[in-house]
Parts: structure tokens; sequence; C-alpha cells
């Protein structure tokens, strides 16, 4: 796969979202001021060449660019914390975790340390690494690491260390997820036959494995279940979660289209969203399946990672563009167009942080999030109080 992510067939589908979308770090700048500020107010913006991918969480906007580096800002004024080189960074996004930051480079995985970006350790898998995520098995974090070709391996997060490594027939582009309370490690493979697997993440036992339709999303665990999107690739799809334990399906919501393995559906308070490769977005009542809402953003979503925050649900769209929505009414209330292509967003204190390349200039940046979904919240101080944001 090359760096840019273009990495599967996709041909079809992307007919498919032309005919759709014709029919329908070298310097930070701060924002300053008190109080609050208005939604879509720029906070910072920070020059980095090209940039890959991002990854948000806490004060980190971890960064991969082009100039094999990796550079951490935080998120409060942009500024560098640090930067390390690494060659032949992947799009894949870092995984941050147990004081390390972890990077897909090439054939291999590099950590690198939260705090000061010295280099922990670096992991050799011996092909084409792929997506990562980090938990903990017990009192030990674990990184889960993929390769394109198939494998699955748990990583010490001390040390690098394989814990085990698992290799089975087909591909695999989706991130996995897991879960540091029932121990597990959820992937999805593509193939011949596309399959779901959960693995005991300290063993790496397979605890049970479930054939999946060819239109499949990334998995995502919550409240000890698998969530994915799925479907059969001719309007025949659903969201569908399953049991952690015993792969039992829990409940299923029809779909308007299938989905695509580098969608990531998000999660929060419950809630699981997820888009569809025409950009229709469900948001789902993880307990109990009950379907929410559905909007059709009427953008293609091909790569993204569904964020879902206290106020709103946001992605990034094949057509350029951040897209905001009310996670109450699933209402659209506002398109960000960057004037670029967005390559991964995050949220922070109030602040939705995106990396953007094919710009002028290429950057990350953060804008004010939170008062475009108070509607009927009156002016003042309790719309002050409304505008202060995702936390």
């Amino acid at each position: 796969m090359s760096a840019s992510g273009a990495s599967r067939p996709r041909i079809s589908v992307v007919i498919s979202i032309v005919a759709l979308l014709v029919a329908g770090c070298a310097f930070s700048s701060t924002g300053g001021g008190g109080g609050p500020r208005p939604a879509g107010e720029k906070i910072w913006t920070t020059r980095v060449d090209w940039p890959f991918s991002l990854t948000v969480a806490g004060r980190d906007a971890v960064v991969t660019a082009s100039r094999n580096r990796v550079v951490d800002l935080d998120t409060t004024d942009g500024r560098e914390r640090w930067h390390a080189d690494v060659g032949h960074v992947t799009h894949y996004a870092p995984a941050l975790g147990a004081g390390i930051v972890l990077v897909s480079a090439d054939d291999r995985f590099v950590a690198f340390d939260r705090r000061t970006g010295a280099r922990r350790w670096e992991a050799p898998v011996g092909e084409l690494a792929g997506g990562a995520v980090i938990a903990r098995a017990g009192a030990d974090a674990v990184a889960v690491v993929t390769t394109e070709r198939g494998v699955v391996a748990a990583l010490d997060g001390a040390t690098g260390r394989a814990r085990w490594s698992v290799q089975l027939p087909g591909d695999l582009y989706a991130a996995p997820a897991a879960d540091a309370a029932s121990r597990t490690a959820a992937v999805v493979w593509h193939g011949d036959e596309d399959r779901l697997r959960v693995f005991d993440l300290a063993t790496g036992a397979m605890r049970w494995e479930v054939a999946v339709d060819p239109g499949t999303t990334a998995p995502v665990v919550q409240q000890a279940a698998v969530v994915v999107g799925e479907g059969k690739g001719n309007f025949a799809a659903r969201v569908v979660a399953r049991g952690l334990t015993t792969g039992a399906e829990r409940w299923s919501v029809p779909a308007p289209a299938s989905f695509e393995s580098g969608v990531v559906p998000g999660t929060a308070g419950g809630d699981v969203a997820v888009s569809d490769h025409f950009g229709t977005v469900t948001l789902v009542e993880g307990s109990t399946g009950r379907l929410r809402w559905q909007t059709p953003v009427r953008e293609a979503v091909l790569d993204a990672r569904v964020l879902v925050t206290a106020k709103t649900i946001i992605l990034a769209t094949y057509g350029r563009r951040v897209v905001v929505l009310d996670r109450v009414t699933g209402r659209v209330v506002r398109r960000v167009d960057p004037a670029g292509f967005p390559v991964g967003i995050g949220v922070s204190g109030g602040r939705m942080i995106f990396a953007v390349r094919l710009a002028h200039p290429d950057r990350v940046e953060a804008d004010r999030l939170g008062c475009e979904a108070t509607a009927g919240v009156p002016s003042g101080a309790a719309a002050a109080r409304a505008c202060g944001g995702d936390r």
C-alpha cells in the first residue's frame, strides 16, 4: 500500500460515488482573548508538510507526515511538543496509550515516549504494517497490531516483545479494536470469505469467529459487544452488534448502503455512530439497538473515524469536507471546507482538530466546537456555559 492509503479495489464504489457527487511544523498561530468563542472560530493552525494521519488524545495531537516525521502538538495552542524521524510512515493512524505513541512504518511498528518523543522500541513484522490499538490485559499494556497480509499480533507495551501472533487467510485493512474489561481484541479479515474474529487479548486464543458481508467497517467495542456496519454491496446492509463472549447477535439495524473497511464507527455514552459509503450516518442506542436517527450527509465516506462527542457526531467525507451533526436530532449543523483533503479528526477541550493536505498550506488546525449543537439555549450566561465545548 502506498502512504496515501489508496490500497484496495474500489472501482465500482468510486463510480457510484462520482455519480452521487454529481447529483447532489514551520509556524503556529494561536487564537487569543477570553470568554467563549463562537463555533467554527479558528483557535490555532500549525503548518505540517503533507500530513498522512492524525490521532488526538487529551493534550496530544499526533500527526504523521512526509519527510518521515512524527509530530506531537499541544491541543491547547498548536505548539510542537516534540518530533521524531521514522522512515516510511504509513497512512494508518498512530495509537496512543500506556505512555507511548505507536506508529505504523513500512514493515515495523515504532513506539515513542508520549511525553518526550524518545524512541522506546521497534518491532519488525516482516511485511507491510497496518493498524494498531493499545489496551490492557490485566496490569500489562498490550499493543494489538496488524499487517495487511493477515497477521494480527500482541506486543508488550513496555518492550515491544511479541506475546502472540496469528496469521489467517485474507487481508487486514480495517483497524483492530480491543477491550480491557473483557480482555479481547476484534479484527475483520477481507478475502474469499470475510470474517470477524475475536481473540483473547492475553493468550491469542480465538474466542469466536463469524462470517460477515464484504462491505464491512472496522469493529468497535462497546457495552460488552462488538459492533460493525456490514453490507452485501447491493443496498442490503445493517449495523449489527454481537456479544463479546459468544458472538451471539444482540441486535441489528437496517442501513441504506454498504460500508468501507476504512470507516471506524464511533461510540460514546452508550451510543454507536457509523456512516455507509454514500454518507448516511446512523446513530444507534448500543444497549438496545434502538435506532435514534439516520441522516444522509450526501457526501461519500470511504476512510473516516466517526467521532461521537457529548453534543455532536463528526466525520470527514471523500468530498473534502468535515461534517458536524447534532447528536440529539441528527441535523447537519456545520460543513467545514478546509480547502484541502482532511486526513484525520479529533476533539479535545472543546476544540475540533483536523489535519489537511493538498492545501495552501498543509496544516493541522483547531476550531472551536460546541455552540452549533445548542439549539434552544438562550443567549447570555446560559449560552456561554453551553458553548464550553465537548469534553
